[in-house]
Formats: structure tokens, sequence, C-alpha cells
């Protein structure tokens, strides 16, 4: 667990908004990028278009390692990207690309907030499986406390890894955030919103946020996405 946390530190980058521009120290290490796009609900579908294109581009890019981008099923305006690189280096270089600042720019008149991106390192991740159009896409936002980061951590990490046997599940993965080690993503995806709902029911996921909350240093943040 102190070898991840070292690497979080040593992966922290700068996130600016014409770009990714790192003040890491080693930009070889594999990276998870999430980023969040909220756009005025009138320019939905004009994103929906813009993000889909940029993760297909994304695809075809060296050190690529899987790129997703989600819907939010709630509110038609909000988008995310999960993007597995292998170094931030990789990142970095096709952040520098023509297909990257032509989609930033294309986007920005569209956004009703700020372009969230934040740089991860794994903590447990499982297998990578390309995600089909229609599968549902969950990403948590998970802080703990700073005194509670060893147990906080251990938690989460079990919750994942008992995830991954759930039926339907195809990806349940735990990211901590590169420059916060007390702030982790976890990233799931289900064939179907059934499963997904099953698994939310069951006593797992009750008796895990139960002996999260008193660690918590904010609200334990779930947003929906269907797969684009």
């Amino acid at each position: 667990m102190h070898r991840l946390f070292a690497a979080a530190v040593i992966t922290t980058a700068c996130l600016f908004s014409a770009g990714t521009s790192a003040c890491a120290q080693d930009s070889s290490q594999p990276v998870t990028v999430v980023t969040y796009a909220e756009v005025a609900p009138a320019k939905a579908m004009e994103a929906r278009k813009l993000i889909a294109a940029y993760a297909a581009a994304a695809r075809k890019a060296d050190g690529a390692a899987q790129i997703d981008a989600g819907q939010r099923i709630s509110d038609a305006g909000h988008f995310a990207l999960v993007e597995q690189w292998k170094s931030l280096a990789a990142k970095q270089a096709f952040a520098s690309t023509e297909a990257y600042t032509k989609f930033r720019a294309a986007l920005d008149p569209l956004r009703s907030a700020a372009y969230d991106e934040r740089i991860h390192v794994a903590l447990s991740v499982g297998p990578m499986r390309p995600l089909r159009t229609g599968e549902i896409l969950v990403l948590t936002h998970v802080d703990v406390v700073p005194t509670q980061v060893e147990p906080g951590t251990a938690k989460v990490k079990a919750f994942v890894e008992e995830g991954r046997h759930a039926p339907g599940n195809l990806r349940f993965d735990d990211n901590v955030q590169a420059n916060r080690k007390n702030h982790f993503t976890v990233v799931e995806a289900w064939r179907s919103q059934a499963d997904k709902d099953a698994w939310i029911s069951s006593t797992a996921v009750r008796t895990f946020r139960e002996q999260l909350q008193p660690m918590g240093g904010a609200l334990y943040d779930e947003r929906v996405f269907k797969v684009l």
C-alpha cells in the first residue's frame, strides 16, 4: 500500500484548461484519467457527438489502454470519460495533438461548468474489457478524512474486490487521485441497470456504506452513466 501511495505522489500532475501539463517527476507510471464535463442541457446532443468522437480518437493513440465515455442517465448534459493510459507521458502526448485541442475548442463553448480532469493511479484494478454502447458505467468519488486514510483505503479496496464477483459486473476498480491520497474514484461497469440495482440492494453494499460513513470527509458521490 505504501508503495502505491509513493507512486501517487510521484505521478502528481497539474491540469490546465488548454490540456494536460504535468508537475510530475516520473511520467512513466500507468494512469487512469477521469474527466467530468457538464454542458447546457440544450447542447447535450452536440456534446455527446464530440465526446464520442474524442473517445474514438483517443483509443487509436499510442499508449492508450482503454478509453470509455458515458452520458449521465439522470442529467443528459453530464458526461464522463475514463481513460486508462500506459503512462502519463502517453496521455500528455495525446493532449498535445490536434485531435485533443480541436475537441477542447469545440466543447468549451458548450460547457456549463469547468472541465474537471483528474489523474489517478491504481489501487485495485481488475481485467480490462472494452465496454459496449448502452452498458452501465458508474463513477463514485470517495473522500475519507486524512486521519482515516489507511482504514479507508483498505475498506474501499475490499469493497471493489468483492463487487467484481457480483452477477452482471463487468468492471470494478479502485483508483486513488494522484495528488490526494485520501480521494478515490471507484469505477464500475454493469451489463444492465437491473444488475447494478441488485448489487446496490445487497447486504454487502449496505455494510460497506455504513462502515465507511464515519471515515468520510464528503458526500459519497455516485454518478450513473450509459456508455456511449
